[in-house]
């Protein structure tokens, strides 16, 4: 089954997806697709036929066709601390790309207006730095892509 989402809409319907852990990311010329791994449990699902509509699918693709802008942002954020303050990192396309499939992540949440496109994975990610190799972990992951279409492919 694949939805073919407008990207003019404020909300994308996204809650089968919400905790499904991410498998892998890679990139096709112009298109980012995100791998997802479906368990679905029915205790988590009030409205049985919206269950047994995703019941059988153990995989999501979704596929997002980038606009011709180059302006993409991947950033990993930690959560605050006691004193309120977090740490972030930006990556480019490609290092973002080899992070997130060395990683742990699972899908939170995603919204679209007009052609951006926002998605947003928990994660963990460590990231060693300076000359002690401290580390710092990063617990959330937020994307925002210039998009022209997405389409999640359900298999």
């Amino acid at each position: 089954m694949t939805n073919d989402f407008s990207l003019s809409s404020i909300n994308i319907p996204y809650g089968v997806l919400h905790d499904q852990s991410l498998n892998k990311v890679k990139q096709e010329k112009n298109k980012i697709i995100f791998t997802f791994d479906i368990e679905l449990y029915p205790q988590n699902y009030t409205d049985i036929d919206f269950y047994n509509r995703y019941k059988d699918y153990k995989h999501c693709d979704m596929i997002i066709e980038l606009d011709e802008e180059p302006i993409n942002y991947f950033q990993f954020t930690s959560c605050p601390k006691a004193n309120g303050r977090f740490k972030g990192i930006s990556f480019n396309r490609e290092k973002f790309i080899d992070v997130i499939n060395n990683s742990c992540a699972t899908f939170v949440e995603c919204s679209a207006t007009y052609n951006e496109l926002t998605i947003e994975l928990c994660i963990n990610f460590y990231n060693a730095h300076k000359k002690y190799k401290k580390y710092r972990k990063y617990d959330m992951c937020n994307i925002t892509l210039n998009a022209k279409t997405v389409c999640w492919n359900w298999y």
